[in-house]
């Protein structure tokens, strides 16, 4: 295949945009604002951007392949992260960055994940693919 002009990249972002309305999932997106450092490089944000609401391709229990494609094999084959794929023009995307998934039920609040590694798909870039990890508490 040869490359990609700048309409064709256009054409499978739009492409990605509409398959993820249609077979993904609904989320609130947040990205951090002045986002710091501890001495243990953990993150500390001063705060959130407000909630944008995107649809993505989340997949709770990836395929090794699918993990050997983007580098993110682990040594035990049951240790398996949450994989998320974001679409091209996510504001400001960055480790830190939180995604919310709401729940079906109105009292629970939902699961909470914050993006740990981000990486692209060279031959087509259409989509961010970031690998996630569940956010337990809050500061």
């Amino acid at each position: 295949m040869g490359f990609l002009t700048q309409k064709d990249a256009e054409m499978f972002r739009a492409y990605f945009k509409e398959m993820a309305f249609l077979r993904g999932i609904g989320v609130i997106y947040q990205y951090p604002i002045d986002m710091e450092f501890s001495n243990y490089a953990e993150e500390n944000p001063k705060g959130y951007s407000e909630e944008i609401p995107m649809h993505i391709i989340f997949e709770e229990n990836p395929k090794m392949n699918t993990l050997r494609k983007y580098g993110w094999v682990s040594e035990n084959p049951d240790d398996k992260p949450y994989i998320a794929t974001l679409p091209y023009d996510a504001k400001n995307l960055c480790a830190g960055c939180r995604i919310r998934i709401p729940s079906p039920f109105p009292k629970n609040p939902g699961r909470l994940f914050v993006i740990t590694e981000i990486t692209a798909n060279l031959e087509f870039p259409d989509a961010w693919v970031c690998k996630l990890a569940p956010v337990m508490h809050t500061k």
